[in-house]
């Protein structure tokens, strides 16, 4: 028996929504599709949302639809997935790394403070909702009121998560401390869709750019239109490209967001089962949890004391016990494109990069069971007391 680090839940009803589209007149950009935006919106509280291929499309969307291009200067953290980079980069636009804060294991807004002092202000800041656990957004929108920068909150980690500001609950994904947000749904987030992802925005502007950009560039809009040859007719005024999502995927993500709820309350469950069982181990340090936060954990990490060769023996017993644990993530400022483009080094985020050496994603999903949970904790703490 093998127990993954994370892997999707599905149920009858999510097979039956599948079923149901199957049979239908609609297999692609039809009602689903609209359905499964509405209830994001309903989701995140955001006014908008557009859902897309995949959580990489999304981002890349979202740059576009801020005019990033070759003058683009942007700030990301190193500790993410390739994609909250890359997606400037595709727009030709410029990429720099600040560092994390490691009581969230997020984009630390002090870092990015004396960043902007040093080199000046970024045009863009990509924040990452780190494991779920969402990234100071107030104070990195109030650095953007201060410098002029714009807001890409990447929450793909995030959908359901919150945080308390000021004695209200703001939810991920809800734009109120950002220009756009983005979800992804691959099968190891929270929810799925089997591949796929969303932009929301508090913007109609935004939104329209995005739903252009997301099919080709085209439109039917009358308001627009240099010709009126028929009902058929279509013009492209922009360049897009083919990001659409289907029926099929859209009527397993709705389904699947009918039990968001009850996927936050089993991850929770399972990550304080973890943290009373390592927080008081002195080789190891937990996952993050603010007390501010409510986190749709995606992940679970610990940080395992004496280095890289230590992670790795662990990392190796484990896989040999059937856990199959993961890393998340190497700081990809030390990627050999991002290296070779702009000289980044080691030194240059050096949080993240102690973060990194030890770091251990554990097996973390809704359908684990109560003894999966013990047979993880078993195991991590016998090769830490080793």
């Amino acid at each position: 028996m093998t127990i993954p680090y994370g892997r999707q839940s599905l149920d009858d009803a999510d097979i039956q929504a599948v079923v149901n589209v199957l049979k239908s007149d609609w297999l692609t950009c039809g009602p689903a599709v609209d359905r499964f935006e509405q209830k994001l919106c309903e989701v995140t509280g955001a006014k908008f949302a557009v859902a897309c291929s995949n959580g990489t499309a999304a981002l890349h969307l979202a740059c576009m639809a801020l005019g990033v291009g070759p003058k683009t200067r942007a700030v990301t953290t190193p500790i993410t997935f390739l994609a909250s980079a890359n997606c400037v980069e595709f727009c030709g636009g410029s990429v720099d790394f600040v560092d994390i804060d490691p009581s969230t294991l997020c984009l630390s807004p002090t870092a990015l403070s004396e960043h902007c002092a040093k080199n000046g202000a970024p045009d863009l800041v990509i924040p990452v909702d780190f494991a779920g656990v969402p990234a100071d957004l107030p104070a990195l929108f109030a650095l953007s009121r201060k410098h002029g920068f714009r807001i890409i909150e990447d929450a793909a980690h995030s959908i359901g998560s919150t945080f308390v500001h000021h004695g209200r609950t703001i939810k991920c994904g809800s734009c109120e401390f950002s220009d756009l947000a983005i979800l992804s749904f691959h099968p190891v987030k929270t929810i799925t869709t089997g591949e796929g992802g969303a932009i929301t925005t508090n913007s109609k502007e935004l939104a329209d750019k995005l739903r252009l950009y997301r099919s080709h560039g085209m439109t039917k809009d009358p308001a627009v239109l240099k010709r009126r040859d028929g009902p058929w007719y279509y013009e492209m005024h922009e360049i897009g490209y083919n990001c659409r999502i289907t029926d099929i995927q859209c009527a397993l993500g709705f389904s699947q967001l009918q039990k968001l709820d009850r996927f936050k309350t089993r991850r929770q469950e399972i990550v304080r089962r973890y943290t009373d069982a390592f927080s008081g181990n002195p080789t190891m340090t937990v996952q993050p949890w603010p007390s501010t936060t409510s986190p749709c954990f995606h992940l679970f990490t610990v940080q395992l004391a004496g280095g890289a060769g230590v992670r790795l023996r662990a990392f190796e017993q484990l896989r040999a016990q059937g856990i199959l644990c993961q890393i998340h993530y190497y700081p990809v400022h030390l990627q050999p494109y991002y290296q070779q483009k702009y000289g980044y080094s080691e030194g240059k985020c050096p949080h993240a990069e102690k973060y990194y050496r030890g770091c251990l994603s554990l097996p973390l999903y809704p359908g684990m069971s109560d003894a999966d949970v013990s047979t993880v904790i078993s195991a991590v703490g016998a090769i830490a007391e080793a």
